[in-house]
């Protein structure tokens, strides 16, 4: 089934978050974060790919996991440093798994390494052994707040990304991106960056997105609070496009 989600969120020493860390967890590799002389380890099975992304004249080194997370970290000194975006997206569960990397990487070329911006993306495959027609494939994208070039990171923050149009700019890409691999593959299907009241389904409530340990419990069988309001929601929907559909039926 067809859906979008896509959500921006700031890692900040500030926040208490560490960029290895999130790189350790999104692509599931034991990282020693130098700052913080902490070492991260989060072995996971459900990582189908990964990849470092780099502008053309940057040097290879910096493709390597553990030299760029030493040197994103060495280009910040405050203790409350903004280090790094991270992206989560959804994927089309319809399309095959080079279509979910083609996707990605389309994203990314033409909204970071355009712009002198590297990039860590991995990609989740979110399989329901239940129900296949209900995986959750999605990505997650790291993008560090400092370009980069031959020398390595810039002195200066990257700025121009922190204002507030480039959040509808990066939700409608995802969306055409997708929107294009579905074309591409003469499927019928579409997604939309907009609201649901935007897109004129007002009488519908969205849905959540359940958390990871939530969704890795409800596959275990256990009931969580957030899976059962989802459930709730889906279920208000249904009843919702029931009686529309008799009412129209009934004209």
């Amino acid at each position: 089934m067809a859906n979008y989600h896509f959500e921006v969120s700031i890692i900040s020493r500030g926040k208490g978050r560490s960029v290895t860390g999130a790189v350790s967890y999104i692509c599931g590799r034991k990282l020693h974060d130098k700052y913080r002389n902490q070492t991260y380890r989060n072995p996971r099975k459900d990582v189908v790919w990964q990849k470092v992304f780099l502008p053309a004249d940057v040097p290879q080194k910096y493709g390597e996991f553990q030299y760029l997370c030493d040197e994103i970290e060495r280009a910040e000194t405050r203790w409350d440093a903004r280090t790094a975006r991270l992206f989560i997206g959804s994927l089309p569960n319809e399309l095959s798994p080079g279509e979910l990397v083609r996707i990605v990487h389309e994203f990314i070329d033409s909204n970071f390494v355009s712009q002198n911006l590297c990039v860590i993306a991995a990609i989740h495959r979110g399989y329901n052994a239940e129900s296949p027609s209900h995986n959750n494939p999605h990505v997650h994208i790291i993008v560090p707040t400092r370009t980069i070039g031959a020398d390595g990171f810039s002195k200066r923050k990257d700025r121009e990304h922190d204002k507030k149009r480039y959040m509808d700019i990066w939700r409608e890409q995802w969306a055409d991106v997708q929107n294009r691999a579905y074309e591409r593959n003469q499927m019928d299907i579409r997604v939309s960056h907009e609201s649901l009241a935007a897109q004129g389904k007002r009488n519908r409530e969205p849905t959540i997105h359940l958390s990871r340990i939530d969704w890795q419990r409800e596959q275990r069988g256990e009931r969580t609070l957030a899976g059962d309001r989802k459930r709730k929601i889906q279920e208000h929907n249904r009843e919702k496009d029931a009686r529309r559909w008799e009412m129209e039926l009934s004209r």
